[in-house]
């Protein structure tokens, strides 16, 4: 199971799969939907997470996702983040 989600004290993406990747906010990452598929790669093509199905993807305490509108839900934070 891969977890993924927002860090709720620092704000970063973090992707753990095993070993943990921390994304500060405004790093230029960007998320993609394929049908049921979640795709985040920074901006310049480099995968980070390739065609995980929200099935498959955990929040912080192991919950999987019950949609893929409440893993957009939970990831909406990192994504929309203001200066």
């Amino acid at each position: 199971m891969i977890k993924i989600f927002q860090d709720s004290v620092t704000k970063e993406l973090v992707i753990e799969n095993g070993i943990e990747y921390r994304y500060p906010a405004f790093c230029e990452i960007q998320r993609q939907k394929q049908g049921n598929y979640l795709l985040v790669k920074t901006v310049q093509g480099q995968n980070l997470l390739l065609q995980a199905p929200y099935t498959s993807l955990s929040d912080e305490g192991g919950t999987t996702y019950t949609s893929f509108s409440a893993l957009k839900t939970a990831l909406d934070g990192y994504f929309n983040a203001e200066v």
